[in-house]
Formats: C-alpha cells, structure tokens, sequence
C-alpha cells in the first residue's frame, strides 16, 4: 500500500480511522490479498474525509479564536470568532453580520490568550486580508490573509 495513502494520516497513527482494520490488514498482509482489494483499500482511504481535511496545502489551525474585524476607514468595527485559521486566511463567523461584500479589504485583529501565560494580556495579531467568500446565512466570511502568517505564530496563541 501506497504511504502516502496512510502514513501521512493523523487519524490513521492515533487509532481513530474509521477504516484501520481494513488499512491494517492490507499494509500487513497485502500478499494475501488480491490487486483489486489493494487497489479497493488505496482508494477507500485516499477518498477519506478524514484524510482530506488534513491534505491541504497549507497549515491549519481548528482553533477557535476571538476576532475584532475592521471594515472601511475604521469607523466599522464587528466582533466574531474564527471558526479555523491557515497561514493564508481565516473563517470568521461573525456576532452581527456586517455589511460586506466580496473582495472587500479588511483588517483582523485575532486575540488569544496564551495558555502557559500566567498574565492577564493577551496576544493579539493583527492581519489585512481581502473577504473572498459569504455566507449571510450563518453569518460566516472567509478571508484571504494579503501577507502570509507563519504557522509557528498560529501556534503560539
């Protein structure tokens, strides 16, 4: 069996793949086994939505964090939570739904307080990014970071 198929799958290596005695049986005696089940196993755990959510290309973070968004000139100020975070963009569901459209600019203040901090302040990043897509309904926009964030500072809240 392919590694990458199962090797590079965090749910496979912590014991909570839905698929593993099937992926365990196929990486341990796929000589037993016919191409076709090889092949059937390959597809079943490549096409897993477990997996899939990991093979992003960039790094994600599924971390709620508290967010002060500021649209315009200042003046519009909408409090929300991001929902998950990467280094290129963030999902932030908002508290009141701002009146935003898309490709409108945007600057993100993210707060966190650290978990081994022993003090009151809390870290704060602060990002411009663009809204690239809305969802009124659940009060839900996805923002395209314009710089980069490392994930060692996603980390570090």
């Amino acid at each position: 069996m392919d590694e990458a198929s199962w090797e590079g799958c965090p749910y496979y290596a912590g014991d909570k793949c839905p698929h593993s005695s099937i992926v365990d049986r196929t990486y341990l005696i796929p000589h037993l086994l016919s191409s076709t089940e090889v092949e059937e196993v390959k597809t079943i755990c490549a096409k897993c939505g477990l997996y899939l959510s990991e093979k992003r290309k960039y790094f994600r973070l599924k971390k709620a964090f508290e967010v002060v968004v500021t649209i315009g000139s200042g003046e519009d100020k909408f409090k929300g939570r991001i929902t998950n975070v990467s280094g290129v963009g963030a999902l932030v569901t908002f508290n009141d739904w701002p009146d935003v459209v898309v490709d409108q600019k945007v600057v993100m203040e993210i707060y966190s307080r650290r978990k081994d901090s022993r003090e009151l302040d809390q870290a704060v990043i602060k990002v411009t990014g663009e809204i690239k897509r809305i969802d009124a309904e659940d009060r839900q926009a996805a923002v395209m970071f314009l710089e980069a964030v490392q994930p060692e500072v996603l980390l570090a809240l």
